[in-house]
């Protein structure tokens, strides 16, 4: 007599019920708590591919400025691809943090070149990996600004553009800005013009007050060697307070960092983000590799004060 007990219970798994093995996987299966997903650690990872990519990307180059012909078999999957850099700024859609642009990582992201020739294709694959990372972007966020740390995730908005873009309209004008001005707020500026109320505000006032005391003030004026050196402290003065309240001129319906570079600067744009799922389901589709460095600390929080001396 031939035992079938085993063998109906392997058919029955057949057709979709549990056999016996299953059902004890399926209970230690749920017994297992899956891993916390670490941030830190992953921060860490996308530093480092961040690294690597950078590397590799600038060897290749290298390699075909010496030899516009330059192939391999083993880069040869890295010929059909492109390899770009952003900056990434960050801001607050609630009352906690800063309501304006403040850059806090750069963004390297390889993608295959049939991509980019196509500039709707583009974008996606920017909105993509800044919607992968978004994670990681608002904690670097939070180390290099310390005001994010307050702000929800959900409350965090991104914006990116080509380094190059950030370098030429935003950087070199903001430093230029924040040693000119010696990081004077704008109250600080008014009283130093003798300013009151809505003349504070006002261009044609500013630059009148600037010119009377640059005129009353200037070294090649005094008569009294004595007094040289306080003259042109204060002269020194009144030219940073008119630079605290001349620069940051805002377009009409744009934030203090959008207007930067003004009408040149065409490749800043905001970032509507994906849901999680569905960017983790575009990098695979679209074969995108990413990975993000932090800003300095020192860089961000320059855009940090310039924010709050304005309000």
């Amino acid at each position: 007599m031939i035992d079938t007990r085993d063998t109906s219970m392997q058919l029955m798994g057949g057709f979709g019920a549990p056999t016996a093995s299953k059902q004890n996987n399926n209970k230690k299966k749920k017994g297992i708590k899956q891993a916390p997903f670490d941030l830190s650690a992953s921060v860490v990872r996308l530093e480092k591919k961040y690294d690597v990519m950078m590397l590799a990307s600038a060897k290749r180059l290298a390699k075909q400025d010496e030899d516009p012909r330059w192939t391999s078999e083993t880069d040869a999957e890295d010929q059909d691809t492109i390899t770009s850099e952003f900056m990434i700024a960050a801001r607050s859609s609630s009352k906690k943090g800063i309501d304006d642009w403040v850059p806090i990582a750069q963004l390297c992201v390889s993608y295959p070149e049939s991509s980019y020739h196509d500039e709707e294709n583009s974008k996606d694959v920017l909105q993509t990996a800044v919607s992968s990372y978004c994670r990681e972007i608002s904690h670097v966020a939070g180390m290099g600004a310390p005001l994010f740390s307050s702000v929800a995730r959900n409350d965090m908005q991104y914006s990116a553009e080509p380094i190059d873009s950030f370098f030429k309209h935003v950087y070199e004008q903001v430093v230029e800005e924040n040693s000119k001005t010696k990081g004077m707020s704008k109250s600080e500026a008014r009283n130093i013009l003798g300013l009151e109320g809505e003349d504070g505000n006002d261009k044609s006032q500013i630059k009148k007050a600037y010119r009377n005391l640059s005129f009353k003030l200037h070294p090649d004026r005094l008569d009294d060697n004595s007094d040289a050196e306080a003259a042109a402290s204060r002269f020194e003065s009144v030219q940073a307070a008119y630079e605290a309240l001349s620069s940051g001129v805002r377009e009409s319906g744009k934030s203090w960092y959008e207007s930067l570079g003004g009408r040149a600067r065409t490749d800043f744009s905001r970032i509507d983000l994906l849901s999680l799922s569905h960017a983790t389901a575009n990098m695979e589709k679209k074969q995108i590799r990413g990975g993000i460095m932090g800003l300095d600390p020192d860089l961000a929080q320059l855009f940090v004060a310039r924010h709050l001396r304005s309000e």
